[in-house]
């Protein structure tokens, strides 16, 4: 099964529909007056709304190409066959999302450089913070992430220094004249 798409993130006037019954009209003789749809001020309505949705996607519409480059970007956001994506992995959902490694990490950090306590001790803490987010994991799946959090920030720590390094060494092979950058991390606390 097809997995719903979020809507567009429309807003004011495009997220909202034409609704018939804001536009009738009354017609008819004496007594007999008829409701129809007002189909000129529908139509009205719908001519400001295509000038909203080229002001939306940042068109302008006096361009010669206007109108296929709204149309063109319409069809990008909307037909799931010109769209971009990854393919769904395999397996099953993670429930760890993108961005709580970060958080967590600091968090255990903050704990054991308040408390003292051991990276083990640090997680049992947190997991008992009341209205904490870190309740609903297993205490070894949160030392594992953990484990992995610290793997990564030794990966980007000496990243940043071979790219240091290498700056360093294009500098320097720019001329005496140019100033190379300090070797070590960017943020070094004295």
């Amino acid at each position: 099964m097809a997995r719903k798409r979020p809507a567009p993130n429309y807003t004011d006037a495009l997220a909202q529909p034409i609704y018939l019954e804001d536009h009738y009209k009354f017609t008819g003789g004496l007594g007999q007056a008829v409701r129809e749809p007002d189909v000129a001020a529908i139509s009205k309505r719908a001519v400001e709304k295509m000038w909203l949705l080229f002001k939306h996607y940042k068109i302008d519409p006096s361009d010669e190409q206007s109108w296929q480059e709204l149309a063109l970007s319409l069809a990008l956001t909307h037909v799931p066959g010109l769209q971009v994506a990854k393919r769904p992995k395999p397996g099953r959902k993670r429930t760890w999302k993108t961005g709580l490694d970060d958080e967590f990490g600091h968090a255990v950090e903050d704990v054991k450089s308040r408390t003292g306590k051991r990276t083990g001790d640090a997680i049992a803490e947190l997991q008992k913070e009341p209205g904490g987010m870190w309740k609903s994991y297993t205490r070894q799946n949160l030392a594992a992430r953990y484990r992995e959090w610290r793997r990564w920030q030794k990966f980007l720590a000496s990243l940043n220094e071979a790219w240091l390094n290498e700056i360093a060494s294009v500098i320097s092979s720019c001329g005496p004249s140019a100033t190379p950058p300090p070797l070590g991390r960017l943020h070094e606390d004295d």
